[in-house]
């Protein structure tokens, strides 16, 4: 299991290198550590990483009109990675809604792209967490996103058919052996 620390500061060097798959890989990674911890810290980081990842896919928003906003985004990724350690999950989660506040800030300025893109990733990433085999009420009290809107996500998107990875009740368990030190 990957520390916090180290992925989030990997979340913070993807982004300054604007590279999608990395970021595409870190908010895999994140969601898989969310599904094992049930934590919603990292459930809230695997958010981030995915919207990150929507944001540097779009060339258009690489350009330099928007350049404060990116900026912004960097530094809030930094204080996340500088108060790992220092806060706790509730004051970790607060500087996580400063990035996504950061990141709506796109959303004002390019209407074209944006459509709430951290609230499809919450829905995407509960769905995912669903298909690979965690209960729908977890999925959904991790998320905030309402029960049926995540089993119709993942019935329209046919994730069951599309996940590829499913984490057995036994690697859960042999996980949280390991992190209980038994």
């Amino acid at each position: 299991m990957e520390s916090i620390k180290h992925l989030c500061s990997s979340l913070l060097q993807q982004f300054k290198r604007r590279n999608e798959k990395q970021l595409r890989d870190l908010k895999d990674a994140l969601l898989k550590e969310a599904t094992l911890r049930s934590s919603k810290l990292y459930f809230e980081i695997a958010v981030t990483a995915y919207a990150l990842s929507k944001i540097t896919s779009k060339p258009r928003l690489l350009t330099r009109e928007y350049n404060g906003e990116l900026q912004r985004i960097e530094k809030s990724l930094g204080e996340l990675v500088d108060g790992i350690g220092r806060y706790d999950d509730d004051g970790l989660l607060r500087i996580i809604k400063r990035i996504e506040e950061d990141m709506k800030a796109l959303e004002r300025v390019d209407r074209r792209f944006f459509r709430d893109v951290i609230a499809k990733g919450r829905t995407k990433l509960a769905a995912t967490m669903y298909a690979q085999g965690i209960s729908l009420g977890v999925a959904s009290e991790m998320s905030g996103i309402e029960k049926q809107e995540v089993q119709e996500y993942a019935g329209s998107t046919m994730m069951f058919d599309r996940v590829k990875e499913e984490i057995s009740i036994a690697e859960r368990i042999k996980k949280a052996r390991k992190m209980l030190g038994e």
